[in-house]
C-alpha cells in the first residue's frame, strides 16, 4: 500500500510545480513557456464556449490569443488531486482579471505521466462560475 501513497504524493508534487509554472507564466504573458511546460505533444484543450483545441501548437496559439486579450492577476487554487497508475486528475479553482473584470471558475486537467516520469495535462478543461 505504501507504493500507491508514495506514487499519489508523487504525482501531487509534481502537479503542484506544474500549476505553480502555469501561473507564473501566465502573468508573464508567456504562452510558449506555459504550454511547453504543462501540456503533453498530443494535449486537448477545453475553453468554454470554444471548440476544443488539439495539439501543442494549436494549445500554445490558444493561449497566445487569450493572455494577449488582457489577461492578469492569474491564480489556480488546487481542490483535489487523485488518479492510479500512470494517470492522475487535478480539480481545482482559479480567478483571473479577464478583459478588466474578475473572474472566477474552476477547472479540471487530466495528466499522463510521461516517458521521462514527469506529468504532463493531456486533457484541460475549464469555465466561469456563471
Amino acid at each position: 500500500m505504501a507504493s500507491i501513497s508514495t506514487g499519489l504524493d508523487d504525482a501531487a508534487r509534481q502537479i503542484q510545480g506544474l500549476v505553480a509554472d502555469f501561473v507564473r507564466y501566465a502573468n508573464a504573458g508567456d504562452a510558449q513557456s506555459l504550454t511547453g511546460a504543462f501540456y503533453s505533444e498530443d494535449a486537448r484543450l477545453m475553453p468554454p464556449n470554444r471548440p476544443a483545441v488539439n495539439g501543442k501548437a494549436a494549445i500554445t496559439e490558444f493561449w497566445k490569443a487569450f493572455l494577449a486579450s488582457g489577461v492578469t492577476d492569474t491564480n489556480l487554487e488546487t481542490v483535489e488531486v487523485s488518479g492510479s497508475g500512470d494517470l492522475a486528475y487535478e480539480v481545482g479553482k482559479y480567478n483571473a482579471v479577464i478583459a478588466g473584470n474578475r473572474q472566477d471558475g474552476k477547472y479540471v486537467v487530466i495528466y499522463r505521466r510521461q516517458l521521462n516520469g514527469r506529468y504532463q495535462a493531456v486533457v484541460d478543461m475549464f469555465s466561469p462560475n456563471a
